[in-house]
């Protein structure tokens, strides 16, 4: 009788302390969860930081060089975006960049997407290239509309996976090149009219 109780104390003291283990790992496994998100994460957006697409460029790169599979990298930068901190604030422009960046979730729904800096985003695809298009057709759209108040537009460039290269820096220098062309084209289209 003395044997059974002793047994059943220690199995009770065992299930404590086995509790009290699996606590105290879960709540580590959940601190580590948070750093992880905020080391990833822009704080402004929620949308992945640029450290972030350094790392995940690398690994794509990797992964589609054994493949290679065709990805593509969307470059976006705000038009007209300064205007807005300067004379409506930071706060405001705070706003606009929170929007922009629920947007750019809505119509790239399953692509992984980044805030690069300031006023310009990243967005990885593997969609076929028309229906890319035909997406930011449609979000050139919504952005030139809710934000007629600033008017604020958005400029792009792609580049695509492994046809303009096969290194993710050289891939996002050329989205980017390519988002600046169009970018300058406007500004003289916008002075030709002026």
């Amino acid at each position: 009788m003395r044997e059974e109780i002793k047994i059943k104390l220690l199995q009770n003291m065992l299930e404590e302390i086995t509790e009290r283990y699996d606590n105290f790992i879960s709540q580590q496994q959940d601190i580590i969860n948070k750093t992880f998100q905020k080391a990833i994460r822009d704080p402004l957006t929620n949308l992945y930081n640029r450290n972030y697409l350094q790392e995940y460029g690398s690994n794509l790169e990797k992964q589609h060089l054994k493949k290679m599979v065709p990805f593509h990298i969307i470059f976006f930068d705000l038009d007209n975006f300064k205007q807005v901190n300067d004379r409506e604030g930071h706060k405001s422009g705070d706003i606009i960049l929170q929007k922009i960046a629920k947007v750019l979730k809505d119509y790239f729904p399953f692509d992984w997407i980044f805030r690069y800096g300031g006023d310009e985003f990243v967005v990885i695809s593997d969609s076929p290239l028309k229906e890319i298009k035909g997406e930011i057709e449609r979000l050139e759209q919504k952005v030139v509309e809710t934000f007629k108040e600033y008017q604020i537009g958005i400029s792009w460039g792609i580049a695509t996976f492994p046809e303009d290269g096969t290194e993710f820096r050289r891939l996002l220098d050329v989205a980017d090149s390519r988002m600046y062309s169009l970018k300058q084209q406007k500004k003289r289209e916008f002075l030709r009219i002026f």
